[in-house]
């Protein structure tokens, strides 16, 4: 032991935890915070040439994480160092903070500045916060910066062509990052996370507006779902989905039947179709947003909340379930005389109510896997929809 190793005794630990505490870097947020700048497309695109370069230039420098075992705070080895090196090439690893010993700086070791760099990483990445190198992260890890670039140019094209209004309100929805965002006056001015569209149910790239506030709105179903999953339902137990709220709706003349054989028979050929009364079973839950398009989408509640939780969430058939439809709501209709009480209130019970909103924001569903935030940090989420694929 070194005579300044010799100094540095166990009952310093302490001072030493209180130090690391206090000079760590702050993680960064998910998201926005509420009132933060909004991106602008022009700089968005500018900074994401810049970052593809600066990832060109770390090819050079880049060798693959060895092994596939996951990586954990208290790991020891090389592959901890090779971890070190690869985040400290992202600038995501800022070295061992506060004023410590060079001894104590165990490259090998997964210490604490190395957890928190795994934190940031993962955080940009669109991935579970976790602290740990766990299949997902090395898998990100595995990419390589001349590939990491190319995704940079594809997605500065993309905010090219996004025109956002410069001033006044609009609605952004970014599918890969599971995102909405109001935004007004060129400030975040709500931020929540969505459920999208499977793989197989995607939801469209598309601008519209939002032109009306539905409260406990009706589903009428679209063929494709009739047919493939509520259909068979309605036949094995006709009993439970007249409890859930369906009915069968005849498209000539618009009356309404009971699920039987016959009205199933009838929808089945093409002749009429379901239709859920509001309530709360409805699968639009108590606030639907009517966005006019061709492809019946609508941004809207959902009784599957717990979904919200998850960090990969495309299980819709293609609308935006929301995360806080009332506060949406409340952005919208409070110029309009709506407090939260009265949507809270209207959004109870049974009744159909729809409201037009005034001065219709413009709605943006954009598919952008790459950005550059206000922190000038280079943002990648997964293509979920392999629309990145060359």
């Amino acid at each position: 032991m070194t005579q300044r190793q010799a100094r540095f005794r166990p009952g310093h630990w302490l001072a030493t935890l209180l130090i690391l505490a206090a000079t760590a870097t702050p993680l960064l947020a998910h998201t926005p915070a509420q009132g933060a700048p909004a991106l602008v497309p022009a700089d968005v695109s500018a900074a994401l040439r810049r970052t593809a370069d600066r990832y060109r230039q770390l090819q050079q420098q880049w060798r693959p994480l060895s092994g596939e075992m996951p990586l954990a705070p208290g790991d020891r080895g090389e592959r901890v160092t090779q971890l070190r090196h690869l985040l400290e090439l992202y600038g995501d690893y800022k070295g061992t903070p506060g004023p410590l010993p060079e001894w104590v700086a165990d490259r090998q070791r997964f210490d604490s500045a190395l957890q928190r760099a795994v934190e940031n990483y993962q955080m940009r990445h669109g991935l579970a916060v976790t602290g740990v190198a766990g299949p997902a992260t090395l898998a990100a890890l595995a990419v390589p910066p001349k590939e990491r670039a190319r995704r940079l140019e594809l997605n500065a094209s993309r905010w090219d062509k996004l025109s956002l209004p410069a001033d006044g309100r609009y609605v952004l929805v970014n599918v890969p990052d599971y995102r909405l965002q109001l935004i007004d006056k060129g400030r975040v001015a709500l931020s929540m996370k969505i459920v999208v569209g499977k793989t197989s149910s995607r939801t469209p790239e598309l601008k519209s507006r939002i032109t009306n506030v539905v409260f406990n709105p009706t589903w009428t179903v679209p063929r494709n779902i009739l047919l493939t999953e509520l259909l068979p339902k309605a036949r094995n137990n006709p009993e439970a989905m007249h409890k859930r709220g369906y009915r069968v709706i005849n498209y000539r003349g618009g009356d309404i039947a009971p699920i039987s054989d016959a009205s199933i028979a009838r929808a089945a050929e093409g002749g009429a179709t379901l239709r859920q009364l509001s309530g709360p079973d409805n699968a639009l839950g108590k606030v639907k947003f009517v966005i006019p398009n061709n492809q019946a989408i609508f941004l809207h509640d959902t009784l599957a909340h717990s979904q919200f939780a998850m960090q990969e969430r495309a299980f819709s058939h293609g609308c935006v379930r929301l995360e806080k439809p009332e506060e949406l709501a409340y952005a919208l209709l409070n110029s309009q005389g709506w407090d939260r009480t009265r949507i809270a209130q209207t959004a109870t019970g049974n009744e159909t109510l729809n409201v037009r909103v005034d001065k219709p924001p413009r709605l943006f569903i954009t598919y952008l896997t790459a950005w550059v935030d206000n922190e000038g940090r280079p943002q990648f989420r997964r293509d979920i929809y392999h629309l990145d694929t060359p």
